[in-house]
């Protein structure tokens, strides 16, 4: 029981890792009110995409479950980006970075180039939003890559997001509750209901009905 206990116990900090990037959202995109949020540093604008020829106006954040045509909707929510040159990119997640894939792991990437299925040069947007439009024809995973520029200082921001594509299985939700599972057994082991419960078990063998 005490073996148990303590495995249980030092399960308890990857556990809260692991969890973070679902209460959180992963990488630079979170769910916010039903809306998808991008973070560029302090900047932040409302991210959509649609697949119009299969799904008309549904929206998706980060799961895509068609390939196909995808529209991608970034409207700004700071004045101030619309004078700011702003890159896209899209990168085929070919080293299995995952949904804690993140700026230094894009800068890693040996010839990036040759990742890019999608490409949008900084430029200024001063409608406020940009608009992109790909055709993915084969399913995967896939990085968004997102950088701002602020001419007035030349500081940098961005926002890297994994999103997958065209994945009709269950995704991360296996492992979503194996966690929760987990961390159940943590609380229960902490509090001593497992070893009730354990207790409780025997005494059934043995033939007893005790009271837990």
């Amino acid at each position: 029981m005490k073996v148990l206990k303590d495995a249980l116990r030092n399960t308890a900090l990857p556990i809260a890792l692991l969890l973070s990037p679902w209460a959180y959202g992963h990488g630079g995109v979170v769910a916010e009110e039903d809306l998808c949020l991008l973070r560029m540093g302090f900047l932040q604008a409302h991210f959509t995409l649609y697949l119009p020829d299969t799904r008309g106006s549904d929206e998706f954040c980060e799961e895509v479950p068609d390939t196909g045509r995808a529209l991608f909707v970034v409207e700004y929510l700071h004045e101030m980006m619309k004078e700011m040159p702003i890159e896209f990119r899209i990168v085929r997640d070919d080293q299995g970075f995952g949904i804690f894939a993140n700026w230094d792991d894009v800068s890693s990437i040996p010839d990036l180039d040759a990742q890019t299925i999608f490409h949008r040069p900084l430029a200024p947007e001063p409608t406020g939003w940009v608009t992109v439009s790909h055709t993915f024809e084969d399913p995967g995973g896939f990085i968004g890559v997102v950088v701002a520029e602020n001419p007035a200082n030349g500081k940098v921001y961005n926002s890297v997001f994994y999103f997958e594509v065209g994945n009709a299985g269950y995704g991360y939700i296996p492992l979503f509750v194996a966690l929760i599972v987990a961390a159940q057994l943590l609380f229960f082991a902490n509090t001593g209901s497992l070893q009730k419960f354990f207790h409780w078990i025997r005494h059934r063998r043995r033939g007893q009905n005790p009271a837990i």
